[in-house]
Parts: structure tokens; C-alpha cells; sequence
């Protein structure tokens, strides 16, 4: 495997997306209703950190699936940061960055990439970063 740095595609994050998220998982009321979120300490309606990291989760999966890399699974989280909200109509994307492969994984036949990965806007500030190590699938022999 010689691909060292993926960039993910880009996902728009509208207002109704942050409401429906927050409903669902986590109803603070800066992620549910606008004037909350104007009044609050990020001044405006923002996407919970936690939908941050699960459209970063899919990002990277779709990265290093368009890279021909067998992805199979985020296997670990070492650490996870948010670095500024998400506002309604931002778009995010990752930047990765594979640091090793290993024969260890806790998944059958894969491999594990560990994984720095950066969750940027659409004015390429930082938004989220994490390490990772993702289970990619064994090269078949025949």
C-alpha cells in the first residue's frame, strides 16, 4: 500500500439535518431550535459533535473505499477532539492521513491502518480531529 494522504468527498450540513440529529441523539437546545442556538455560547444553531464524527466516520470509509483500500470497519477510537462548531449550511470533509498498516486486527482477516484524520469546513478550518485504527480487508492469494 503506498496511498499515504485521502481527501473525502464533501458533506453539506443543512439546518433540518442538525434538528433531526439532535431530536434523535442529543437534544441540547443549541442543536434543536436557532434562537437557542443565537443566544448560546456558539452563536447560532450548530450540529452536535457527535454528528460531526459520524459523518466523519463515513467520510473516511468512503475515502479509502474510492482509494481501492479495503475498508471494513473503524475498529478503535484513540482520540477524538472537536475544535469548533459546525454551523448550519457548512460543509465538512476529512483529510486523512494513514500513518502505519499492522497484521493485528481484531477483526478475522484484516489488517489495521492507523489512521490521523482532520474534519475540515468549507473554508478549510479544522472542525474535528482524530486518530483512528480501521480494519481493511487481508489481500486474497490465489
Amino acid at each position: 500500500m503506498t496511498v499515504k494522504s485521502l481527501n473525502s468527498a464533501t458533506i453539506p450540513v443543512p439546518a433540518q439535518t442538525i434538528i433531526d440529529f439532535a431530536r434523535q441523539f442529543d437534544p441540547q437546545p443549541y442543536h434543536l431550535d436557532p434562537e437557542a442556538g443565537a443566544n448560546s455560547i456558539f452563536g447560532g444553531l450548530c450540529a452536535s459533535g457527535w454528528q460531526v464524527a459520524a459523518y466523519a466516520t463515513r467520510l473516511l470509509g468512503e475515502a479509502l473505499l474510492q482509494a481501492n483500500i479495503p475498508f471494513v470497519d473503524i475498529t478503535s477510537v484513540d482520540h477524538m477532539r472537536w475544535k469548533r462548531p459546525t454551523f448550519v449550511d457548512d460543509s465538512i470533509r476529512v483529510e486523512l492521513h494513514v500513518l502505519d498498516r499492522c497484521t493485528d486486527s481484531p477483526i478475522p482477516q484484516c489488517d489495521t491502518l492507523r489512521i490521523d484524520a482532520r474534519v475540515l469546513n468549507q473554508a478549510d478550518a479544522e472542525v474535528a480531529h482524530l486518530m483512528a485504527s480501521v480494519a481493511v480487508a487481508k489481500a486474497q492469494v490465489s
